[in-house]
């Protein structure tokens, strides 16, 4: 869990399915989102996350994510005047 809800540098949220058999509950962790561009090759790392019914630890890849989010300045169209 995020534990500094304060702090200004940008975080990314990720989100998997525990493959616990029974579980299936949804795990949320909270990466920094610098160098987290769309060519980075952080990107392709695996996340960790921590089970929040069972608190069984475990990897997933992108391919294998419910969801992540990305960073607001991402989101922004820049805006030029000729």
């Amino acid at each position: 869990m995020l534990q500094n809800w304060g702090r200004k540098e940008p975080v990314l949220a990720t989100g998997a399915s525990c493959p616990m058999p029974g579980c299936g509950s949804l795990a949320i962790t909270y990466t920094p989102a610098a160098g987290a561009g769309p060519d980075s090759k952080e990107r392709d790392r695996d996340c960790i996350f921590i089970c929040p019914r069972c608190g069984f630890e475990f990897r997933a890849i992108h391919s294998e994510l419910l969801f992540q989010s990305v960073p607001t300045s991402w989101l922004l169209a820049a805006v030029s005047q000729a």
